[in-house]
């Protein structure tokens, strides 16, 4: 089957059983899911909330075909997040699209056991089918982790399966356990649920809300302590949008009351009930914890976690992804290009010339080229974060940098995403769903764009080398071009740390996230793994930001290409015939002198155009910035994609083909003067220009992917309209206060 299966075969249906998978973070919970559905699964998102779903099928020894829900991971069944949220409303069958799971492979790491059954134990509570699947059993045993999966199966009363599922052992036991518990109930548990000896206090808090639930129809008498103990230790009133009703609520509150009991002290008493019952549940498990050091991994952390030695091996980790993002996708980015190149000479020979061609070639394939160009970065990111995780180093990357974010307020897996950005801001919006908190998920999303990307380059470039003496040279070893630029990326990490550090306090206010991190052992990634994870973010990649970035060109091609004011062409054809008629031009002149007059006739035109209009009617409000109605419309056209601001000054100037290496747009820059014959770039104007779009959000496709994270234009909205303000703000500052001690 190829890899883009199907999507029909990718739909849940109600005659195939359905099976969820669950399990704490960093215990293969993943990578099992993909081993069991290969290529035959979707990834899209759970309706209204920006956490990921995937969904697949797979096949059992007899043929019966399978669907396979990847819940999200999660420590706790308690809805302290949309995760833990997410899981809850899934078991439950109250999850938009999905029926009610008729059994749950929970996925258990082999040398944690004992904090994994934690998560088991509250599926078990809820009455769930279980299977268990004893994950990475080659790292318990080299640890002297053991425990008898028969003794464990007999005291919770469902069967566990030890399984390798980075090299596929025991898939074939735990498929012959998935077809047997369709006919089978299972062994009868020697322990009883931990919700069925509940102690007290909460014992008595649990069976009055218990029975309030029932007599208000919000839950069956089968299910109804445990959902009333999911409601006390979930979060009524916190940071998270818990999806509880306003009678749950008014019902868990009032039974809390009356017992002088809060949410904190009932998460206190069954945490520390729970893991009493856990200690029982592993001794009559023959379990053995030596817990020998894994010498792998134990050697490798006294380097990688070391004080000194540790941030500066994180910092060249970072630089060799950051240098390789930057480095390795150009060539892709190139052929890529070419491709598209190909693609838009290819079409254009098919269709006349005219409107319709134009929109085609310069609107739809440009816009796609602009979306596609991007995706080797993606892929680079992904498969860096990908190996990373898989290795076990990413939790630690995590844990070196949480203090230095702390000062910010950030989670320290913050870090990652807004260094990524520095290579594009889409695939490090796209990174945060690795950070837990919603307020700090949002804070890093508002303030990657901040990150200089490497599209704005090709402005800096531009406008460097136009206005400054580039190549000179300062303090014998750096260059003037160097140290402008180098100015520019240390504008943007501290406008983007100050933001974050004022969001944290105001609209996003929240206390500093306590990383809680399990450090996993170190082992080889799974190739499949990341191959899959790479394909689940092409596709996502494609599908999320194509078609808006797609009908934005289109629109942004319409405003430049239709004309507001009708342009007379007749000097322009004039021009050309007489240099046609010259005779005593060579053939490389008389194309020159063409050319030139070809793109005096396209800037007159884009004057003129729809476009052209609006970057006059908003020169006003950029004139004190310095700037003039060529580079406003280089600033609208520029939101189709940062670097198109290079080209529409090309166009503006009747530059053809110009880029911002090209000498002759340069001298043109160099050249252009006002209507009274004053300069238009100056190094003031010029420095203003790059600090605008240091700050300002000028890219349609973050845009697009900010929607497609928060699931709503609210935040898209507020983002575009707070960095435009910045980048106005930022550039007055320059203009004016360079003005005032006078320079020019």
């Amino acid at each position: 089957m190829s890899l883009f299966a199907r999507s029909n075969i990718n739909t849940p249906t109600q005659t195939r059983r359905l099976i969820a998978i669950a399990g704490n973070p960093n215990s293969g919970k993943t990578t099992l899911f993909n081993r069991l559905t290969g290529a035959r699964h979707k990834v899209g998102n759970y309706p209204g909330v920006t956490v990921e779903r995937k969904i697949g099928q797979f096949t059992l020894p007899s043929g019966e075909s399978v669907d396979l829900v990847d819940l999200p991971g999660t420590y706790s069944f308690a809805a302290r997040s949309p995760e833990e949220q997410i899981s809850h409303d899934v078991l439950i069958g109250e999850s938009q699209g999905l029926k009610t799971p008729d059994s749950v492979i929970v996925v258990l790491d082999a040398s944690n056991v004992r904090r994994n059954l934690y998560f088991a134990t509250q599926l078990r509570d809820m009455g769930v089918r279980l299977i268990v699947a004893l994950n990475m059993m080659d790292i318990a045993r080299e640890r002297g982790f053991h425990i008898d999966a028969d003794k464990l199966s007999a005291a919770i009363g469902c069967p566990v399966v030890p399984v390798v599922a980075r090299n596929g052992e025991g898939i074939d036991k735990l498929l012959s356990e998935i077809e047997r518990g369709s006919r089978t109930d299972g062994p009868v548990a020697q322990v009883p649920r931990f919700i069925d000896d509940l102690p007290e206090p909460l014992e008595g808090t649990v069976q009055e809300l218990a029975e309030g639930l029932e007599q208000s129809g919000l839950s069956t008498k089968e299910n109804s302590r445990a959902e009333a103990l999911w409601l006390l230790v979930s979060t009524l009133d916190g940071d998270e949008a818990i999806k509880v009703s306003p009678t749950q609520t008014a019902l868990a509150k009032r039974v809390l009351n009356k017992h002088k009991l809060t949410t904190r002290q009932v998460r206190a008493i069954e945490t520390s009930a729970r893991y009493q019952y856990l200690r029982n549940l592993m001794v009559l498990s023959a379990a053995v914890e030596q817990d020998l050091p894994h010498r792998v991994t134990e050697a490798l952390d006294k380097v990688l976690l070391h004080r000194l030695f540790g941030p500066i091996i994180f910092l060249s980790i970072m630089a060799f992804v950051f240098q390789s993002i930057f480095s390795w996708a150009e060539p892709a980015m190139a052929a890529t290009e070419g491709i598209v190149g190909w693609i838009s000479g290819t079409v254009g020979q098919m269709i006349p010339e005219g409107m319709f061609r134009n929109l085609v070639i310069d609107g739809a394939i440009a816009g796609m080229g602009n979306v596609i160009v991007f995706l080797p970065q993606i892929l680079l990111l992904f498969f860096f974060i990908g190996v990373l995780e898989d290795t076990g180093y990413m939790a630690r990357a995590a844990f070196l940098m949480d203090r230095v974010m702390a000062k910010v307020g950030l989670d320290g897996r913050a870090f990652v995403p807004l260094l990524s950005s520095f290579a594009c801001a889409i695939p490090g919006i796209m990174a945060t769903r690795t950070i837990a908190g919603r307020k700090d998920r949002l804070v890093t999303i508002l303030v990657a764009p901040l990150m200089s990307c490497s599209a704005r380059l090709p402005v800096y470039t531009l406008v460097i080398g136009t206005v400054f003496a580039a190549n000179q040279s300062v303090l014998g070893v750096f260059t003037i071009g160097g140290m402008v630029l180098m100015g520019m990326y240390l504008l943007s990490v501290t406008a983007g740390i100050s933001v974050a550090a004022l969001f944290k306090k105001t609209i996003l206010k929240s206390p500093p996230p306590p990383l809680y991190l399990e450090l996993p052992t170190y082992k080889l990634p799974s190739a499949r793994s990341v191959i899959m994870n790479l394909v689940d973010r092409a596709k996502l990649f494609i599908m999320r930001v194509g078609t808006v970035i797609l009908a934005a060109t289109v629109i942004l091609w319409a405003m430049m290409s239709f004309e507001w004011v009708p342009t007379d062409a007749t000097p322009f054809e004039q021009a050309r015939q007489a240099v046609m008629t010259n005779t005593t031009l060579d053939n490389d002149s008389q194309t020159a002198m063409l050319e030139q007059i070809d793109g005096q006739e396209a800037a007159l035109r884009t004057e003129h155009s729809v476009g052209g209009q609006m970057g006059k009617f908003i020169e006003p409000v950029l004139k004190p910035l310095g700037f003039d109605w060529r580079m406003s419309i280089g600033i609208i056209a520029s939101f189709a994609a940062r670097e198109v601001f290079v080209s529409s000054l090309a166009v503006v100037h009747g530059v053809k083909n110009g880029d911002e290496n090209s000498p002759t747009l340069r001298e043109t820059l160099k050249e252009a003067r006002h209507d009274d014959g004053s300069t238009i770039y100056t190094p003031l104007v010029g420095l203003a220009l790059m600090v605008f779009f240091v700050l300002a959000c000028q890219c349609m496709s973050t845009v697009a992917i900010v929607k497609r994270e928060t699931n709503s234009w609210r935040w898209p909205i507020f983002m575009v309209a707070y960095m435009t303000v910045l980048a106005w703000l930022g550039a007055f500052a320059v203009y004016q206060g360079g003005k005032l001690i006078g320079l020019s």
